[in-house]
């Protein structure tokens, strides 16, 4: 179980050090990433495909509302495509993995141990719902160029309750017969395990004396958290959080204290504005506790929590407002690091933090805007039709009309007179023709500075007949590009958090319970569980690295498959080393027959043939064990039914 809490007096002079200690480094933090929040405001409006409205956008508007068509300033979502097609391709390689997290031992460990390790965090994986966190986190990492996660462990407990009709009895004792309702409360212990959620890059506040890359190097690291009270009472009950007495008395926290990025991005609401209190203790909704968790390496006695001198990680939980520490507690984690894990779009191994996909794109983005919008914005001039037209001959209420399908009408001046003499149309040249040409020029510039080509998107190649093999080349140089950033990925930010995540269960899991075996070892198990207790995830494991590359097509690999099986019955010598039988169930679920087991023929063994024998339940060909050429007993076999008029058989 994680460290419990300290008890601090709100007035002592500990708590007023923790406070004005968290306070000065999530600041000293937050006024080193000024900067780049106002860039990750503008990469949240690019993958948005926003664009703020200028003056003219805003007179365009109000007219085109009065009921007169106007042109409008559009965003070409280029940067949002080439975003989700690289987040289709890192998800894809890191999610297809059964099980996603795999593991190897480093100093011996056998085949039955990785199997516990790989069944309890495959447990952990899909109970403990960590596959959207991971989806969302490869996510963050192109849209900001930076993804955080976090982990911790959860025990969780559920208080149960019900109205039940129960009996009444005399002095506790004696039964009366006469019942009554009563309400009855459990508490029903629930999942167990590792926990990951994700960190919005405004919120989250590293040292920022070291690169991002390397937070683990510095000497703190913070997050802002909004939690609600039926949480924090729960997490209080546990013994995690403290003086909630006193937080009782301004629950919410300073408002305003979040970065909430771009105003087209809403964040969930976190007061109860608009709800009114239903009695002096009652509220018809939980109040949100803002605050700030900030873990530091510190000196002990240097803070007034001991006397150590030498340097330990502890985390503090602390209001939004500055005003009360509700959590100090060591780290208590063997594996004595911070608990969030931080990957980068790119490698860089020197900026504070790297550039995102969107900025990277943005020269591009903002020359494909200005290409369409320039085309369209000519088309619409060409289509209001431009004309030299004399006022004093035609009616020039109707020359003015902006509706389609109208007539000019003469003056009176110029009755009998030519009409194309009062009014002239002027030729308009479409200047801007080859600009969605130029488009396309632009797209392959973006090509190759993202390394995701139309392939990728999802996109042929014009021009005739493609075989499967030239779709296959001309996609592999843009997965070479997708590929190193995957190996990079896995590298910086995977394989520390599944060693963290098994750490973490090595170190608090107390339990024995069965598991079901995942991956490839499941085919070479036998039983398809195993039991797995604290000690048979001991030892010392490493990830399985992700290489960068996509899974196999599985279709092409069984066709594959069925080609070899086929030539393999001209060779028998090839045949008798392999299991034709598990070959056969195998290819057939890699092509999809997930239900293949279900028709296998189980023999059994001999002692058990041999007792369903005895017990009557089989009977044995050679009528109970004579030679195949006997004669044979039927004596034993069950006469069949016939018809009233014919006598019975024997």
């Amino acid at each position: 179980m994680p460290s419990l809490t300290l008890e601090l007096n709100p007035e002592g002079k500990t708590h007023r050090r923790i406070v004005d200690g968290v306070r000065d480094r999530v600041q000293f933090s937050k006024n080193s990433f000024q900067k780049r929040h106002d860039r990750w405001r503008k990469d949240e409006e690019a993958i948005m495909a926003y664009l703020p409205e200028r003056e003219a956008d805003k007179d365009r508007r109000l007219v085109r509302e009065a009921g007169k068509p106007q042109y409008t300033t559009i965003v070409v979502p280029y940067s949002y495509g080439v975003l989700m097609a690289s987040h289709t391709y890192w998800t894809t390689v890191f999610m297809s993995r059964t099980p996603v997290l795999q593991y190897t031992g480093r100093h011996g460990e056998t085949q039955q141990q990785i199997q516990a390790v790989e069944a309890l965090i495959d447990y952990q994986m899909n109970v403990g719902q960590m596959l959207v966190p991971l989806y969302i986190w490869l996510l963050d990492v192109g849209k900001y160029s930076v993804g955080i996660i976090g982990t911790y462990w959860e025990e969780e407990e559920s208080v149960v309750s019900s109205i039940e009709e129960v009996e009444v009895l005399l002095m506790g004792v004696i039964k009366t017969g006469r019942m009554k309702k009563q309400k009855i409360t459990r508490k029903v212990r629930g999942y167990v395990g590792n926990k990951l959620y994700n960190v919005r890059p405004f919120d989250f506040f590293p040292d920022p004396r070291v690169p991002v890359h390397r937070f683990q190097e510095g000497e703190f690291c913070a997050v802002y958290n909004e939690l609600g009270w039926n949480e924090i009472l729960r997490r209080g009950e546990q013994g995690f959080y403290t003086n909630l007495d006193k937080l009782r008395q301004s629950p919410a926290g300073e408002a305003g204290v979040r970065d909430e990025g771009s105003s087209q991005l809403e964040l969930p609401v976190d007061t109860d504005q608009g709800f009114l209190s239903s009695g002096p203790h009652m509220r018809k909704t939980k109040d949100v506790v803002k605050f700030f968790e900030c873990t530091i390496e510190l000196i002990p006695r240097n803070w007034g929590l001991g006397q150590g001198a030498l340097s330990e990680k502890w985390v503090f939980t602390v209001t939004s407002d500055w005003k009360l520490c509700i959590g100090a507690q060591p780290l208590g984690a063997l594996h004595n690091k911070f608990s969030f894990h931080v990957i980068e779009f790119e490698p860089e191994g020197y900026a504070l933090v790297n550039r995102s996909l969107p900025e990277v794109l943005k020269p591009i983005q903002d020359t494909m805007d200005w290409l369409v919008n320039a085309h369209f914005y000519n088309v619409r001039k060409a289509l209001n039709n431009q004309w030299v037209v004399d006022p004093s001959r035609v009616m020039m209420g109707d020359v003015l009309d902006p509706l389609p399908g109208g007539v000019i009408r003469l003056a009176p001046e110029a009755y009998g007179t030519d009409p194309k003499d009062p009014i002239t149309q002027l030729a308009v040249v479409d200047v801007t023709a080859n600009h969605l040409r130029d488009m396309d020029f632009m797209n392959m510039v973006g090509q190759r500075a993202s390394g995701v080509s139309d392939s990728i998107l999802g996109v042929l190649q014009q021009g005739g007949r493609k075989t499967a093999t030239e779709v296959r080349t001309s996609s592999s140089f843009g997965i070479n590009r997708l590929k190193t950033q995957s190996e990079y990925y896995s590298a910086m930010g995977w394989a520390p958090m599944s060693q963290m995540l098994l750490q973490n269960s090595q170190q608090y899991y107390d339990m024995e319970q069965k598991f079901r075996i995942v991956g490839d070892l499941a085919r070479d198990a036998g039983e398809a569980f195993i039991t797995i207790t604290p000690d048979s995830i001991q030892g010392f494991y490493d990830f399985v690295p992700v290489d960068g590359t996509l899974p196999i097509d599985r279709f092409a690999q069984a066709n594959l498959w069925r080609e070899l099986l086929a030539n393999v019955r001209q060779m028998p010598e090839i045949a008798t080393k392999y299991d034709m039988g598990r070959i056969f169930e195998w290819v057939a679920q890699l092509a999809g027959l997930k239900n293949i087991s279900q028709f296998r023929i189980e023999v059994q063994p001999d002692d058990v043939a041999a007792a369903a024998a005895q017990a009557g339940n089989l009977i044995p060909l050679n009528g109970g064990g004579g030679s195949p050429g006997a004669e044979r007993d039927l004596s034993r076999v069950p006469a069949p039914q016939v018809s009233g008029n014919v006598g019975p058989t024997g």
